[in-house]
């Protein structure tokens, strides 16, 4: 009899493992919603992780749970890991391509698995009726014919924690900013110091008025640099100290970039010099007259708040093309914003 059992038992995890053989190594689901805002709203909140737990399925099922966002602030590189209890594990998330405002794709590792899966966020504009997002999943549960079975389980498993992720994603969206900035020209950047001559200066928010003060600064800074034996080493800029629209006034440092980087000026000069800011920021390329600058403005701080950016310091133009030989709809100014 307990040859009969051992000999029994040993032919059902023979059959266990054949069939686990046969059954697919691979598994994907997707699960779909509407929305109503535009893709670039959705998309901000969606890449990277600083937005996550606000509309994570599993933020609810372990209020104790330890994460740790690192990296870049959204795009390819941005990092996630999580800690928690029995229903939501361990693992961790890594942005590997990012294409805004399209799509999305992620490699997600859970604890216990090998193979790591790829979660893939897609958006649909629909005329009239907002942006399709899909949400799929990707996983390859390896050589162990065991793993195998998870596959039958995963569409029950994990397809309600998609739809319910998807429809805290729609609520909080569409509680949001509809401002589409899709048509803004932005990329993250890692800036390094750069050696700039300055001189400090205060004026209206009128923006030829803007024009003729950076004009005369730009004048007594060029005057200072051939005195010092300086050159030019990049376009001139202008940093943003203070600009308040009410009040009318517009504080700044207008600063010319200056070769060698160990240069050196009178001590007691109005000119003076200064490292630019190093570290993460945005460059958005505006091309345009001086005097749209503001629109431009403002889908940077709808890029920022749906991005959930925080200010780093303080942002500053560099000003391309020179405007007495260029038309105004063709001028290009660059414009770094500082974040963390």
């Amino acid at each position: 009899m307990i040859r009969n059992l051992i000999v029994g038992l040993v032919g059902l995890v023979i059959l266990v493992v054949l069939i686990g053989m046969m059954l697919p190594r691979t598994v994907q689901l997707s699960r779909s919603t509407m929305i109503d805002a535009p893709p670039s709203q959705i998309f901000a909140t969606i890449d990277g992780f600083r937005n996550f737990e606000r509309w994570s399925p599993w933020s609810e099922k372990d209020p104790n749970l330890k994460l740790e966002i690192s990296g870049p602030a959204f795009g390819v590189g941005a990092h996630y890991s999580w800690s928690g209890n029995k229903d939501v594990g361990t693992g961790t998330q890594e942005i590997i391509e990012s294409h805004p405002y399209s799509d999305l794709k992620i490699r997600v590792t859970f604890g216990g698995f090998s193979q790591p899966s790829i979660a893939v966020f897609s958006l649909e504009p629909v005329e009239g009726k907002g942006t399709r997002v899909t949400w799929a999943l990707h996983s390859d549960l390896g050589a162990n014919p065991l793993l195998h079975y998870f596959g039958l389980l995963m569409d029950r498993m994990v397809g309600p924690d998609y739809e319910h992720g998807l429809a805290k994603l729609k609520t909080l969206v569409e509680a949001q900013s509809k401002v589409d900035f899709a048509v803004l020209k932005v990329e993250r950047v890692d800036l390094q110091p750069q050696t700039i001559a300055y001189v400090s200066g205060t004026t209206t928010t009128d923006v030829d008025t803007i024009g003729k003060a950076l004009g005369v600064a730009y004048g007594s800074i060029g005057a200072a640099m051939k005195t010092a034996g300086l050159k030019m080493d990049g376009a001139p800029l202008a940093i943003t100290r203070r600009y308040d629209p009410q009040a009318k006034v517009y504080e700044f440092d207008a600063a010319i970039p200056v070769a060698p980087a160990e240069a050196t000026l009178p001590a007691d000069g109005a000119v003076k010099l200064t490292k630019t800011y190093a570290g993460q920021a945005l460059r958005v390329v505006h091309t345009g007259p001086y005097a749209e600058l503001g629109k431009t403005y403002a889908l940077i701080d709808a890029f920022k708040k749906a991005y959930a950016l925080e200010d780093n310091g303080n942002s500053w133009e560099q000003y391309i093309d020179d405007p007495t030989t260029k038309p105004a709809a063709e001028l290009r100014t660059l414009i770094f914003v500082p974040i963390k």
